[in-house]
């Protein structure tokens, strides 16, 4: 009788069982002293556990014996052997590091390296770092893409070791994500650094704008104030070149100054604010 005659034959007494009421089947396991249920609720201690068997002492010292040699490697190279272990496929990383399998070259790992630095350009650790992993990443997943073709059967198409295949396939999948993971946070930190840069470079350029824009207005403050100066002084020069005329004047008519009083008071001047100006001159 195979294991599915086995359930079935199984699952049919026991819809016997529930049709005839459950009838009390003996048990092999021993019955614990247990009270039965209600208040007041039994103790802990009032529980006793099935006593267990004894122990013979020559078994006991066997016990003893055989503890002593399972004590694992005692030696550095025994440890270092014994780390190995397990080492099967080479998809999982030995003590976080990436390791090539025998039947694999190392100058062509290094040259998937060399061809993704030389795309991305790293220029920090942390981008080296990330770049390293996509390389280790993409290298494994490729191994277990080829591991998988070891459990195929070519001539029928068929899977012949289907748990293996199904190990591979996990793996392929594991390390294609990391691939991507490292890749995504390449993108994401030089994106972050690049908009850092451009923030500023913005910082500076509002700098300058605003230093050549207060260099501008004091420029403007300047030219303002030498123009003010340069009126003042033309009003200067005309009011002395004035006073001259006026003093050639008197020399040349002896009634000038009573003309020149009457022009005045016809313009609504004052004669005094004149003489005092021809007198400062």
């Amino acid at each position: 009788m195979n294991r599915q005659e086995r359930r079935a034959a199984a699952h049919q007494q026991r819809k016997l069982d529930r049709k005839a009421g459950f009838p009390t089947v003996p048990s092999a396991v021993p019955e614990l002293n247990i009270p039965e249920p209600g208040l007041p609720l039994p103790s802990l201690d009032s529980i006793t556990p099935p006593a267990k068997p004894p122990i013979s002492e020559a078994r006991l010292e066997a016990n003893r014996r055989n503890a002593q040699h399972s004590t694992g490697p005692a030696t550095p190279a025994g440890v270092a052997a014994s780390s190995q272990n397990r080492t099967v496929h080479g998809l999982a990383r030995h003590n976080g590091s990436f390791r090539l399998i025998p039947v694999e070259k190392r100058d062509k790992f290094e040259a998937l390296q060399t061809e993704l630095a030389e795309e991305h350009q790293p220029t920090t650790p942390t981008e080296a770092i990330l770049v390293n992993s996509m390389a280790e990443s993409l290298w494994l997943a490729q191994r277990s893409q080829s591991l998988q073709e070891t459990c195929i059967d070519f001539i029928t198409g068929q899977v012949k070791d289907a748990k293996m295949f199904s190990l591979y396939l996990r793996y392929q999948t594991t390390h294609t994500r990391a691939f991507h993971k490292s890749l995504n946070d390449l993108i994401k930190l030089r994106a972050e650094k690049r908009k850092s840069e451009v923030g500023f470079e913005a910082q500076n350029r509002k700098e300058e704008e605003l230093r050549i824009k207060n260099e501008q207005h004091e420029m403007k403050k300047q030219s303002q104030y030498w123009e003010v100066l340069h009126k003042d002084a033309k009003a200067c020069h005309q009011l002395t070149m004035n006073l001259m005329q006026q003093s050639a004047a008197r020399k040349e008519n002896p009634n000038f100054q009573a003309e020149f009083e009457v022009e005045l008071a016809k313009h609504g001047a004052k004669p005094s604010t004149w003489a005092c100006a021809e007198a400062a001159a």
